[in-house]
């Protein structure tokens, strides 16, 4: 048995998948396994896979019908049999260093996380980002994992003892599966930092930040009403209360209003209202948006514009997306 099971679900990802196999291939340690899950892709991804794992006896290829990013992750799950297990998506690689470093790392604990870089399409860097947050007790630390501003919620990034995944599962057909389950994967669980960017993330067109769903809304709320649930059976929604309502406030309201926004599109104030009005009123007030100590002056910022007047806000937004061009950023 390896020590370590490397999950990479893959789905028409030809451009990019060589560099993420060639990363996993050139890990300094030894013990561990790859499986990739051919998601039903219909490009050339496999048959770069077969070739670049050729003569790896301990890198595979499984095959399933098209269900998704969380169906993937599950069904790969099946196959691993490692005392740890790691996620990588297909367009991303990893510093090759990661295993090991990750491992060493770990301790009697049952999680590990590390930041990552972010890269653009041609892998060119864009940033670091790492778990910037207080970590002298658990308690804190699974408030920034209810808030996931300062933490990475991300199923990446991370390795996990591979019993945290016996019962549970990735929820499938649901957007923001990482957000929507990372409060239950870290619960009562004793988690290590690594505070390197050992993870390269590909920001690509087409991301779920950059193009809109329809579903967008109804799934964020459903999954912050998940957590309040959760909290609440765990009688810990007392303890967590700050942390709950400035996760809603950064995730419910300011992440996904930027979405809405990303997009541009002529309809993008009629899905802002839709927002305002499927938000909890008793959340989403000037007095929690002041008073947090979590998000950043520019969040409040647009938080109250967007509560006073959703047109200032979207051209506000608008106007700082066309400046963000203009110097180079994404």
């Amino acid at each position: 048995m390896k020590k370590i099971s490397v999950v990479v679900p893959v789905y028409n990802v030809e451009s990019y998948i060589e560099e993420c196999v060639e990363s996993l291939i050139k890990q300094d340690f030894d013990d561990y396994e790859v499986i990739f899950v051919d998601d039903g892709s219909k490009d050339n991804s496999v048959n770069k896979i077969k070739l670049k794992i050729e003569g790896y006896a301990d890198f595979r290829i499984v095959t399933k019908a098209n269900g998704g990013l969380s169906s993937a992750r599950n069904f790969g799950l099946q196959y691993a049999e490692g005392e740890f297990v790691t996620f990588v998506d297909s367009d991303d690689y990893l510093d090759h260093s990661f295993l090991k470093k990750m491992l060493s790392a770990i301790g009697d604990a049952n999680i590990c996380c590390c930041g990552y870089t972010e890269v653009t399409d041609a892998g060119q860097f864009i940033r670091a980002v790492n778990n910037n947050f207080d970590k002298t007790s658990d308690s804190i630390i699974y408030g920034n994992v209810i808030e996931s501003i300062n933490f990475i919620p991300n199923a990446w990034g991370k390795i996990y003892r591979r019993e945290i995944f016996s019962k549970l599962h990735y929820p499938e057909g649901m957007l923001f599966e990482d957000f929507a389950i990372a409060y239950k994967v870290f619960y009562q669980e004793k988690v290590q930092f690594v505070d390197e960017p050992l993870y390269y993330y590909r920001i690509r067109k087409g991301s779920i930040m950059r193009d809109f769903n329809e579903n967008i809304i109804e799934h964020k709320f459903i999954i912050l009403n998940n957590i309040k649930n959760f909290l609440e059976k765990n009688n810990s929604l007392a303890l967590y209360q700050d942390s709950y309502k400035n996760g809603y406030l950064f995730h419910g309201i300011f992440v996904t209003s930027c979405i809405i926004i990303n997009q541009k599109s002529a309809g993008g104030l009629k899905h802002i209202d839709k927002l305002r009005l499927m938000a909890d009123g008793k959340i989403f007030r000037a007095s929690n948006i002041i008073k947090s100590k979590s998000l950043d002056s520019k969040v409040k910022l647009y938080l109250l514009l967007l509560k006073i007047s959703p047109r200032l806000a979207l051209l506000l937004k608008l106007t700082q997306n066309k400046i963000g061009k203009k110097n180079g950023e994404n």
